[in-house]
């Protein structure tokens, strides 16, 4: 399983659905653990408890247990070049999505954000349903009470909306145009054989008239009248010719200029949907093309989200990196983090 460091990249408890909200007081002003509450770290002279990181460490670890089962833990992945395994990854995750979670609260008033009395009420149900689930043993090892759990989901819930205030200042938007992926089917007859080393070797004149030929034969089929209600299947048509590389291919305009040249994809963008190119030669053989969507709307719409998602991301990485610094300079997983009390907490 690798994983660069954009890893499974999500402030932990938004995208899982819960509901937040804000205390009386502001972001974060509830401490309600108490001045014997154990810390795990210290961000901006305030102490985060066992308890509050904990909150984060049962949702996340439900989560991947869930989704890839308890050996989730053991996999080995790939960070920045080096390996370790998913329980570490996750640690380091984990102290970092609060942080940002923090930083994030700390912007709710320049970006005008507070939560309704919806969010307040929604957040009182998110509560009790975590705490109904703890047992006694969880809640008196970890330190928890209700008050704890609340100002955890009080500060995520703030700092979503702010993030979202923060994309939404950004504008941005991809067009269909940007991220167009084109289905055409390539019924292709090679022009080359290849050995059993997959050594390809190109047929002699005569052979490649054959293929011509047989292009050409497949190409009047198609575009001949059909009788009654019959539908032409352009596979089944490949598969009469034993055409074991005819294939659909979906691909953006850029990446079917790489697989088949700059004239032939200029060809492929005149088609309309549902017609059929002329027999076209390129380096490899002969093909007929079906055009079967010049805008695949599934993965053009895949395409927009990503590239969206992708832009998104740097746009906030871009101001986050300075709200960080200005919020807490100093402060470093390695050397913030009291690992003593953190691995306390079990995976």
């Amino acid at each position: 399983m690798n994983r660069s460091r954009n890893r499974i990249n999500r402030m932990i408890l938004l995208l899982l659905g819960f509901c937040l909200m804000l205390m009386p007081a502001g972001c974060g002003s509830k401490q309600s653990e108490g001045p014997s509450a154990t810390s795990v770290f210290t961000f901006q002279g305030k102490s985060v408890s066992v308890g509050e990181v904990y909150v984060y460490a049962r949702t996340i670890s439900q989560d991947y247990e869930k989704a890839y089962g308890k050996e989730i833990w053991d996999m080995q992945v790939a960070v920045d070049d080096q390996e370790t395994d998913m329980r570490a990854l996750t640690r380091k995750d984990i102290i970092e999505d609060i942080v940002k979670v923090k930083v994030l609260c700390g912007r709710a008033d320049s970006f005008k954000q507070s939560l309704t009395n919806d969010e307040r009420e929604r957040v009182e149900l998110e509560t009790e349903a975590f705490w109904k689930n703890l047992t006694d043993t969880q809640i008196a090892d970890m330190e928890l009470s209700k008050d704890i759990v609340k100002n955890v989901l009080n500060e995520n819930m703030l700092a979503r909306k702010v993030y979202q205030a923060v994309i939404n200042e950004a504008g941005i938007e991809v067009s269909d145009e940007e991220a167009r992926m084109t289905t055409v089917y390539d019924m292709y007859f090679p022009c080359f054989e290849e050995s059993v080393n997959g050594v390809l070797t190109p047929m002699d004149e005569e052979r490649k008239a054959e293929q011509y030929d047989r292009a050409l034969q497949a190409y009047n089929t198609l575009i001949s009248p059909l009788e009654g209600n019959a539908e032409r299947n352009v596979e089944a048509l490949a598969a009469y010719y034993g055409l074991q590389d005819a294939r659909y291919v979906t691909e953006s305009p850029e990446d079917l200029v790489k697989i088949y040249g700059k004239e032939v994809t200029d060809m492929l963008y005149r088609l309309e949907d549902g017609s059929y190119s002329l027999v076209t030669e390129t380096e490899y053989g002969y093909h007929i093309f079906y055009m079967d969507s010049l805008t695949n709307r599934v993965a053009t719409n895949a395409k927009k989200e990503r590239l969206e998602r992708e832009r998104k991301s740097k746009y906030f990485a871009s101001r986050y990196d300075s709200w960080l610094k200005e919020a807490d300079g100093s402060f470093t997983y390695d050397r913030s983090v009291d690992f003593e009390v953190y691995n306390k907490i079990e995976f």
